[in-house]
């Protein structure tokens, strides 16, 4: 048999990641209708002017690196999620009998999919505002609130700190609700997918989730963006003066809850993102993205220390 190698292309060929070509496509025909129904014009300079700035190429580049970090510096010695699932059955297990809950096949597999979608998109919500909100997180977050142009690509715009957080709180996450699922229905544990992702996600974020890094301004509507975050929500939260609002992934109703929801039609019209008026020269390079906020925090020790 031969081995498949693992490569950055493969991201754009699974659907279980945000830029596969499907979701990809999907993307340009709904940025083309929006701009056909704002009667703008889509020419050959506009677009070179887009995709080619300076913090798109800069994406580009990282983009590399972050695959890297990925799968050869982060990914081999982090928690896995096997590993909680199986610390967390056997913990149960130590304080009472499996309970092998007669339930049907199919209702155990929606809930298990439902729960997974909702707990992970409810931990996400509150470790992003925790990047927002502890000080010393901040300096490795403010990297993806750098650019002040935004693709699809940016969404990788992270630093390998911020990449080795949310890998363990998807692996915490999964692997106490698998432990969990199968301590209360044994080893009938199963997911619905579509595309080989969760198929909560994808019916509802993956076909605009691209749009989201863009200066396409596709709104929900009052009422839909209470529940669900559009594009031009996180725009506004890419915005200098509205970093604090719109921290939800996938749902807006932990914004609603938690007092950080701002709704598109009251944000700001003009497109204007990054961390303010010549802050952005801290993190042009990929050499400066990832020493920069270590350079900060040394910083702010050290006047401590005086």
């Amino acid at each position: 048999m031969q081995m498949e190698i693992d490569t950055p292309l493969n991201l754009f060929l699974n659907g279980s990641n945000r830029i596969f070509w499907g979701y990809l496509i999907a993307s340009v025909l709904i940025a083309s209708v929006w701009y056909i129904r704002k009667d703008r014009s889509i020419s050959l300079s506009r677009l070179k002017a887009y995709w080619l700035n300076a913090d798109s190429k800069l994406d580009y580049r990282y983009f590399l690196v972050n695959w890297v970090f990925k799968k050869l510096l982060i990914l081999p010695v982090l928690l896995s999620g096997q590993t909680v699932a199986l610390w967390t059955l056997d913990n149960l297990n130590a304080v009472a009998e499996p309970l092998f809950l007669p339930w049907y096949y199919r209702d155990i597999v929606l809930c298990y999919t439902l729960s997974l979608f909702v707990i992970g998109d409810f931990s996400r919500y509150w470790l992003h505002r925790w990047m927002h909100t502890n000080r010393w997180l901040w300096k490795f977050h403010q990297v993806h609130h750098s650019p002040e142009s935004l693709n699809p690509l940016t969404f990788y715009r992270l630093h390998p700190v911020e990449i080795i957080l949310f890998a363990l709180r998807h692996a915490i996450v999964a692997g106490v609700i698998t432990g969990i699922f199968i301590f209360c229905f044994g080893a009938r544990v199963d997911l619905y997918t579509v595309l080989g992702g969760n198929v909560f996600v994808v019916i509802l974020f993956s076909f605009t989730g691209n749009l989201r890094h863009s200066h396409i301004r596709l709104g929900y509507g009052r009422w839909l963006e209470h529940l669900l975050v559009s594009p031009a929500q996180h725009q506004t939260h890419h915005h200098p003066e509205s970093m604090q609002k719109n921290l939800g992934s996938v749902l807006a109703l932990w914004d609603l809850l938690f007092g950080t929801l701002k709704l598109s039609q009251d944000a700001p019209l003009n497109q204007k993102f990054g961390l303010g008026v010549g802050k952005r020269q801290n993190f042009d390079s990929v050499t400066k993205i990832i020493i920069n906020p270590f350079f900060d925090i040394y910083t702010i020790i050290r006047r401590k220390l005086k």
